[in-house]
């Protein structure tokens, strides 16, 4: 059986599940970039010391990975806090 559980237990809940899902996205990303950026820095000191080309991917790639966790931290809250008043609206409203 399972037990009713209230609007704001509901609520809770889900910022939970969004959270952990955003962190993780983010985590990926993160682990994605240093492992790329490390092999590229590598080849690049290697290969071809004499012209240093890894750090534009570096800088550039690292602002989107700035861009993102700015978006999963501000963006996510105002996305669940809208979510939230939609589903309350729905919910008062028996649809």
């Amino acid at each position: 059986m399972t037990k009713e559980m209230s609007l704001e237990e509901y609520k809770k809940a889900y910022r939970e599940v969004r959270k952990e899902r955003e962190r993780k996205g983010f985590i990926i990303h993160l682990v994605v970039y240093l492992l790329a950026n490390t092999v590229m820095a590598i080849y690049n000191l290697v290969y071809t010391p004499q012209h240093l080309w890894f750090f534009w991917p570096l800088i550039f790639w690292g602002f989107g990975l700035l861009c993102h966790y700015l978006s999963a931290l501000r963006l996510l809250e105002k996305e669940l806090e809208k979510d939230e008043m939609l589903a309350e609206i729905r919910a008062r409203e028996g649809v």
